[in-house]
């Protein structure tokens, strides 16, 4: 957003924590997936590092594009009011952003677990855990859909055992 476009100290300050949590991301990003990368490539270094290390850059891009998508849209003030007016879809807003802080966090847990599943309850686990670059892959997306995995397994237990 053009800095002379936003009218008020809050817009500004939405305006800044925006700009904070993309370069967050970012950085989260990067140095998660090259580090992943390298510990998945090292013998040295233990199993279980490289998949939540490119679990959670998984999870911050997909807390990033959601972030870019939001900030594009527009923001949301705190009394729930769009800026701009006229805006329509999911704004930016500083509760969100504590959910995109943390995101990165989900896809770290989430992706060994994922990992560890396809290993005990598929019929052939080696596609999906032969090698680094699989188990990386495998890591990445369990880590970007980590969220959704999370809000299906949790709305199979409501539904099956009506908890």
């Amino acid at each position: 957003m053009s800095k002379s476009a936003l009218l008020d100290d809050e817009l500004k300050r939405l305006d800044r924590l925006a700009q904070i949590t993309i370069v967050y991301l970012v950085v989260i990003s990067l140095v998660s997936f090259f580090l992943g990368a390298y510990a998945l490539n090292s013998s040295s270094s233990p199993m279980l590092l490289g998949p939540v290390l490119v679990g959670s850059c998984g999870s911050a891009i997909a807390a990033l594009t959601s972030c870019l998508n939001r900030y594009a849209t527009g923001f949301e003030r705190e009394n729930g009011e769009p800026y701009p007016e006229k805006a329509a879809g999911e704004k930016f807003n500083r509760r969100f952003s504590r959910w995109l802080f943390v995101r990165p966090f989900l896809g770290a847990m989430v992706a060994p677990v994922l990992i560890w599943g396809l290993g005990h309850f598929t019929s052939s686990p080696t596609e999906y855990l032969s090698s680094a670059e699989a188990l990386g892959f495998t890591a990445f997306i369990g880590g970007l859909l980590a969220k959704s995995v999370l809000d299906l397994i949790k709305n199979l237990f409501k539904n099956v055992f009506k908890a």
